[in-house]
């Protein structure tokens, strides 16, 4: 089935309500990286047009809440019908620059994962380096207006290590540190972790229980899947927004069927 015709029936599902009925039970957590008018092409970026038609489609036919009330629900096994939760990952400087002043202008909560040792630097990880993009981090006065503005903010490692290769002593400072650097330099308590990279493989179950042990309420992947009321907190599903939707009527269309 082509993109376009996905998209088409994701504007029919939405437009009659159906969604409703598939979505019982059912939470979406989204995942954004960078909103970029100049790397609108990349494969983790989106455009600032793109970006505000998500937010339209999230808020006409979802609950948006934040993570922590998802999480919240789901460790209490609460009914999470049509709940939708916005997160960013690395903490690219467009997060609090471009994508923030949007999301606040329409009342839409957010997380922003912060990958500590990024803040501040002038690194360019491999995925911008093969792109050819010059990285730009948010320095930590940034980080913490994010917060002041009432965002959600969670760890996602030092350095944005792969928790599937990682292990041991490494990993423990890792995903501990993280988190305790951001509170340090917050002032707010971190209960939110998601591993870099997402996928099924880039976690190990001794990794897992390292981010239990730290102490933090939910560790999110990023390889796509729904929330239910009985879903594992440390092992909570997101679907990343890439450039393959050509819209989000197939976005929708897609998470109804994960």
């Amino acid at each position: 089935m082509s993109r376009r015709l996905k998209a088409a029936l994701g504007f029919l599902i939405f437009q009659l309500g159906l969604h409703r009925i598939m979505l019982r039970r059912k939470a979406i957590v989204v995942l954004f990286h960078r909103v970029d008018d100049r790397y609108a092409s990349d494969a983790i970026s989106c455009s600032v047009e793109k970006f505000e038609r998500f937010c339209t489609f999230f808020c006409r036919y979802f609950t948006v809440v934040p993570l922590g009330t998802l999480v919240e629900k789901v460790q209490r096994g609460e009914d999470v019908s049509g709940h939708l939760v916005v997160t960013f990952d690395d903490g690219y400087l467009d997060n609090h620059q471009i994508a923030a002043p949007l999301l606040k202008r329409r009342q839409v909560p957010a997380c922003f994962f912060i990958a500590t040792d990024f803040v501040e630097s002038d690194r360019v990880p491999w995925w911008d380096r093969e792109a050819g993009i010059q990285s730009e981090w948010m320095s930590w006065d940034q980080v913490r207006d994010l917060a002041a503005q009432g965002f959600e903010l969670g760890a996602h490692t030092c350095n944005h290590v792969d928790l599937g290769v990682v292990n041991g002593e490494e990993a423990r400072r890792e995903i501990t540190d993280s988190g305790t650097r951001l509170a340090k330099e917050v002032g707010v308590d971190v209960g939110l972790f998601s591993y870099p990279y997402g996928r099924r493989n880039q976690i190990t179950d001794a990794n897992r229980q390292l981010v239990r042990d730290a102490g933090y309420d939910c560790c999110m992947s990023a390889y796509g899947g729904n929330v239910t009321p009985d879903s594992n907190p440390y092992d909570l599903r997101r679907i990343p927004i890439s450039q393959w939707y050509v819209s989000a009527y197939q976005f929708g269309f897609e998470a109804l069927r994960a």
